[in-house]
């Protein structure tokens, strides 16, 4: 006679491991009422704590640097503060510090606060997820890299007999593209690594030191991997900017094309890397129990 089974018999099933526990029938086509929802969840949850102060702390830093100059430094050389400020110290440390701040906790957030688990049993494939999490970390920073651009841009430059507010106009609107596309880039790089590691800030800020902060400077080759190097062709192409303190040769460099195609199809890589791992990984998180 075979015994009754009982509870402690029956298997028991792990601690939700994310790509398992709760599969989603679906017919591959992503809800737009619920890719909506992760990406306004993901952007609220952008917007508030010690992350986006930090952002507005380090984007303020060269704003008031460059009203001190304005104010103190004289004669003022306004192509000087630009040189340092806008076409240096932003892109160069500002602008990857803040997608590594903002991406490596791309998911591990909803891991830590138990949203993941809401997220994957929506109807929306797992790929889609992860592409609108990288859109709303994309469009916060952008956004806000923007807004303090353009106000180091009138800082430096408002109010100067040379000023033309249409020039003025379309600097601002360049940098806020470049900006942009390189937050992207960055992002789909950050965000993948943290997929694979929980040390994502140390290895980040050892890749910003490396690669964007030396050798995007070295002039051969292999800098046109960086993607600083990219965007400093970029800004000499599109601004007019002499590109000699870069070593950067107007008549060697990428065309605009070529650069913008590096950008794009680096973020588009990285990001459908990133898609492709977040679907076939597993993500244990916290049970209520707090198993």
């Amino acid at each position: 006679m075979i015994p009754a089974a009982t509870p402690a018999d029956e298997p028991r099933i792990p601690p939700i491991a994310a790509s398992r526990a709760f599969p989603v029938v679906s017919s591959g086509r992503p809800s737009l009422g619920a890719l909506a929802t992760v990406l306004r969840i993901t952007i609220a949850r952008q917007m508030r704590g010690k992350r986006i102060w930090l952002f507005v702390l380090m984007f303020a830093a060269p704003v008031a640097i460059a009203l001190l100059v304005r104010r103190y430094d004289q004669p003022y050389d306004p192509e000087a503060s630009e040189r340092a400020l806008i076409y240096g110290l932003i892109p160069q440390a500002i602008v990857p510090l803040a997608a590594l701040l903002f991406a490596s906790s791309l998911v591990q957030d909803d891991v830590e606060e138990q949203t993941l688990t809401y997220f994957l049993i929506r109807p929306i494939p797992r790929w889609a997820i992860y592409l609108v999490k990288v859109l709303g970390a994309t469009l916060v920073t952008s956004i806000l890299a923007a807004i303090f651009t353009t106000a180091v841009t009138a800082a430096v430059r408002v109010g100067l007999p040379e000023a033309d507010p249409s020039d003025l106009f379309r600097q601002a609107g360049v940098l806020a593209g470049l900006s942009a596309l390189s937050l992207l880039a960055y992002i789909a790089i950050f965000g993948l690594l943290g997929l694979f590691t929980r040390r994502v800030l140390v290895i980040g800020v050892g890749y910003i030191l490396v690669f964007e902060g030396v050798v995007s400077n070295i002039p051969f080759l292999v800098r046109y991997g960086t993607i600083l190097f990219h965007v400093r062709v970029l800004a000499v192409r599109l601004l007019g900017l002499d590109g000699g303190a870069w070593s950067i040769d107007p008549a060697e460099a990428p065309a605009v094309a070529t650069s913008l195609a590096v950008l794009t199809g680096a973020a588009a890589l990285f990001t459908a890397l990133g898609a492709w791992f977040f679907s076939s990984r597993e993500f244990r998180v916290k049970t209520p129990e707090g198993s």
